[in-house]
């Protein structure tokens, strides 16, 4: 496989702490933009090649070395999410404007046995990153692909977002049309009992969000029991002492809506605003129930 250029010059900066950054950039050239995101899904007019840039979201822990171990594999839309590498990824760096550290990986995803090229970037801001995600379904596209995913990579720049939304003043009058609960399916992490200690692998799972109508939201998987399915009835202040982690507000502003979660309400997470009775955090699509 052909290794792809992604030269890119700029200095490092720290980016806003009460704004979510953005990563910027010029959209490919002749590539098809679909309408249905996040993440943003550009399809190649000419040939078999897309690319998919996601929103910066928060992060704990070393970034980097989660990304050599897995990927970051369950940050891809199950869409686009390889299935079977093939051999070892080849990993870099590259300098990105704007951008605190920025992380390549070149694998092949060979499902069938026939070899599909990728590329994967992870831009970090602060504590909080963003993946950029290139493919093709041949060598062939893939050779075709590499200058215009070359030149659409030299406009990648990171700035500040808009300001977040308080949570402290909570949804407003939206909040009685978003409160509900609402299910998606959502890979979980599960511990192999029949291996040594650190080795676990992920399976499908049923994943919840409850939102109330004054700006609290709680998430869990596999169940949430909620008293007649009213949130209403749901004890948010015991849910935030038991389990903090999965605990927090949220509020709205514009067409997005925006939840801090954890103890300190440090993980943010920013989403379009919900539409039909749905919202999509973090590429998955969650339903009210």
């Amino acid at each position: 496989m052909r290794a792809m250029a992604w030269l890119l010059l700029g200095v490092a900066s720290n980016v806003l702490a009460e704004s979510i950054p953005e990563l910027r950039y010029e959209p490919p050239q002749n590539f098809y933009h679909s309408a249905i995101h996040p993440p943003e899904d550009y399809t190649s007019n000419e040939f078999n090649a897309s690319l998919q840039v996601y929103p910066f979201r928060s992060f704990s822990g070393n970034i980097e070395q989660q990304f050599q171990r897995t990927l970051l594999r369950d940050w891809i839309d199950p869409m686009h999410r390889e299935e079977k590498v093939a051999g070892n990824p080849a990993f870099g760096r590259i300098a990105i404007p704007g951008a605190d550290a920025a992380y390549t990986a070149q694998f092949a995803d060979s499902p069938v046995g026939l070899p599909k090229p990728h590329m994967r970037m992870l831009v970090v801001a602060g504590q909080r990153a963003a993946i950029v995600d290139a493919s093709a379904g041949t060598v062939q596209s893939w050779q075709r692909a590499i200058p215009v995913l070359n030149q659409f990579a030299g406009t990648l720049r990171v700035a500040a977002g808009p300001d977040l939304p308080s949570v402290a003043d909570g949804p407003g009058p939206a909040g009685a049309a978003i409160a509900g609960l609402y299910m998606g399916t959502k890979p979980k992490y599960v511990v192999d009992l029949n291996r040594p200690v650190g080795y676990g692998h992920h399976v499908p799972a049923l994943h919840f969000y409850l939102f109330s109508a004054d700006g609290r939201v709680y998430r869990a998987y596999d169940m949430l029991n909620v008293a007649g399915g009213d949130p209403a009835r749901f004890d948010f202040e015991a849910a935030r002492r038991s389990d903090p982690v999965n605990s927090g507000r949220y509020a709205v502003k514009g067409s997005s809506m925006t939840l801090r979660m954890g103890e300190q309400l440090s993980e943010i997470i920013t989403v379009p605003a919900l539409q039909g009775g749905r919202v999509t955090i973090e590429t998955v699509i969650y339903v009210r129930q």
